[in-house]
């Protein structure tokens, strides 16, 4: 595989399936099917934990097998050409709630009808390919930054502890809208430079940073036609 960045879904309930759209703060989390032969049932789905793209179609898809009642599911994000396929061994439509359509690409209008297989129509927002990922050695932020958060009689201590990376991210010009809804740009991601599905480490320089975005740069034109484009991202990594 070559280099990506994947953003995290959030998850606020730990309901892998349930009869409502999503609970608060699941926006990206949460999708549902109509099966045609049950028209009147509709299953919605998510992750129990934050995870990212790539493991929240897996969770869709173990859920959806489980929960509908009689579909059986294949749900995939294919590299090439950039589009998630939702597959099934009866026919169905998507229900998308909030903002879950344009998280993972089917922002076309689905309408009424059933289909076995459903395509995004567009890339999804949650993951995208790059040309290249430079990852600059980590700075140690070894200070403890300690707050104090108080509501009535209660309060909260936070404390944090993390090490910084730099980040150059290198797009094909035709990939860069896929940053404009922010979820690659903000929150949780994890950033594969290469083959090496493995976490970074001083002795593993070009494994996976899973981190914080912390700060991002505004995107910068390369080449003399503007087709690369780049954008430098500071991620902490919690130790």
């Amino acid at each position: 595989m070559g280099a990506t960045i994947t953003a995290y879904t959030y998850v606020h309930s730990g309901a892998a399936s349930h009869g409502l759209p999503h609970p608060p703060f699941s926006s990206t989390s949460t999708i549902g099917v109509i099966e045609q032969a049950t028209s009147g049932t509709t299953t919605y789905v998510r992750p129990t934990v934050s995870c990212t793209f790539t493991d929240q179609l897996t969770a869709w898809q173990t859920t959806l097998d489980a929960e509908t009642p009689a579909g059986y599911y294949s749900i995939a994000y294919d590299p090439a050409s950039k589009r998630v396929t939702i597959s099934s061994t009866v026919a169905f439509r998507l229900v998308l709630p909030e903002v879950v359509g344009v998280w993972s690409g089917f922002t076309q209008n689905l309408g009424t009808g059933y289909a076995t297989s459903w395509t995004g129509a567009s890339m999804p927002t949650a993951v995208c390919g790059l040309l290249g990922a430079t990852v600059e050695p980590a700075e140690n932020a070894d200070r403890i930054d300690l707050h104090e958060y108080r509501h009535g009689r209660a309060a909260a201590v936070a404390w944090g502890n993390h090490a910084i990376h730099k980040v150059t991210l290198d797009f094909k010009a035709e990939d860069l809208r896929v940053l404009d809804p922010g979820y690659l740009v903000t929150g949780r991601v994890s950033i594969q430079q290469g083959s090496d599905a493995t976490p970074y480490s001083p002795t593993n320089t070009d494994g996976v940073i899973d981190g914080y975005v912390i700060a991002c740069s505004d995107p910068t034109e390369d080449g003399d036609l503007g087709e690369l484009w780049s954008i430098a991202l500071l991620v902490g990594v919690a130790r």
